[in-house]
């Protein structure tokens, strides 16, 4: 446990929380979820669970008509055809993530992660006996091919994508994707594919997952959930898709941790997947909207720069011109009314994570404190 890392970010937001509490006017754009409620169909299918007597265990796997629905709305989403068997529901994408490297890592493995990562990639990596190996990213954030390429060695296990990215938004492309198939497509390697804001993008583009092209879809796990999509963080349901040999194992594993996913929230996750009454298109493109303001804010304030971000609810914000601590940078902010994500947080130094995943007006004057602190720095 002397391995794990504490939480950065934590310690950022308990400053700001703090603040609050004490009256303070001070803006958050640190939010990992939406912001948006819980759509009502959803909650209404929860509600009838309830009164149904669906409060019992279900199978450790998922009940199978959510299992179903995974499928369905998976071929929708990405064209590829899987069978129930192959899905794992699990009480969060997180653990699916868990599930799926505590089967494939033995001590001694190495499990390549991009850099600019989310926070709990390798720390996953250390407890299931795992070494995370660190590759950065290309100057745009996308992936650098040849990078990976020399970072593989023989105890090289796996690889975690994420696309869309977070912190960066970015999206990665068919070409990436089969670039880095071509690389690993010989080699025992496994990709965990994690796509949980992939129903987030923005002008008109789509995430195209590695596990479509040729001789990747029974090397790759595909991980997704409710979370992001449906405004249901609190729910807790993701789930992976799989070999179903290996997707098998994890299934043991889960046995002996969570059992299975909370039965209530199966219900509202199928009835998440089966239904639309409009309301993921409207927070989509909600954030669409958000995304262009901040943009257009950012963009005005000297000395800052970030990658424009195709997909999630992040701009990850270049300030290396003003700090060498990504940390120090954002307690300062905290006293300036902003709370704000460091980069060192998700191994990148110099930068800075903006979720947009708030109010318009909370944004904009996020960014007006933003620019504030700025300016007060350069006429220093």
């Amino acid at each position: 446990m002397r391995e794990i890392s504490p939480s950065t970010t934590l310690k950022v937001l308990e400053n700001a929380f703090k603040k609050r509490a004490e009256g303070k006017d001070i803006s958050i754009l640190a939010a990992g979820e939406p912001d948006f409620d819980t759509p009502d169909y959803i909650k209404e299918a929860a509600i009838r669970a309830i009164k149904e007597g669906k409060t019992k265990y279900t199978p450790v796997a998922g009940i199978p008509e959510l299992r179903r629905a995974i499928v369905g709305w998976t071929e929708q989403r990405i064209g590829i055809n899987y069978s129930p068997d192959a899905v794992l529901v699990s009480s969060g994408a997180k653990q699916s993530i868990f599930n799926v490297l505590f089967t494939l890592i033995e001590k001694g493995d190495e499990v390549i992660i991009i850099t600019p990562y989310w926070v709990s990639y390798p720390e996953m990596v250390r407890l299931a006996g795992g070494s995370p190996v660190f590759v950065d990213s290309a100057e745009d954030f996308h992936l650098d091919i040849d990078a990976i390429g020399r970072s593989i060695t023989g105890r090289t296990r796996a690889i975690i994508l994420n696309s869309p990215n977070n912190p960066t938004g970015v999206v990665y492309t068919r070409e990436e994707m089969e670039e880095l198939a071509g690389l690993l497509r010989e080699k025992e390697i496994y990709v965990i594919s994690d796509e949980i804001y992939d129903c987030l993008v923005y002008e008109g583009k789509k995430n195209y997952s590695i596990a479509k092209v040729k001789g990747m879809r029974d090397k790759t796990f595909v991980v997704n959930g409710v979370s992001k999509s449906f405004a249901m963080t609190g729910w807790r349901i993701g789930w992976v898709l799989g070999p179903e040999r290996i997707i098998k194992l994890a299934k043991s594993i889960q046995s002996h941790t969570t059992s299975c996913p909370s039965s209530i929230s199966q219900y509202a996750a199928l009835a998440a997947l089966t239904k639309d009454d409009g309301s993921v298109e409207r927070m989509r493109a909600t954030f669409e909207k958000r995304r262009n303001r901040c943009i257009e804010l950012l963009s005005e304030i000297p000395g800052i720069s970030f990658p424009r971000p195709d997909g999630a609810f992040y701009l990850f914000l270049d300030v290396s011109r003003y700090t060498h601590s990504s940390f120090g940078f954002a307690t300062e902010l905290v006293d300036h009314d902003l709370a704000i994500i460091p980069g060192i947080a998700f191994g990148k130094e110099g930068y800075l994570r903006l979720s947009y995943a708030s109010s318009l007006e909370e944004i904009e004057k996020g960014i007006r404190h933003l620019k504030e602190f700025i300016e007060g720095l350069r006429e220093k």
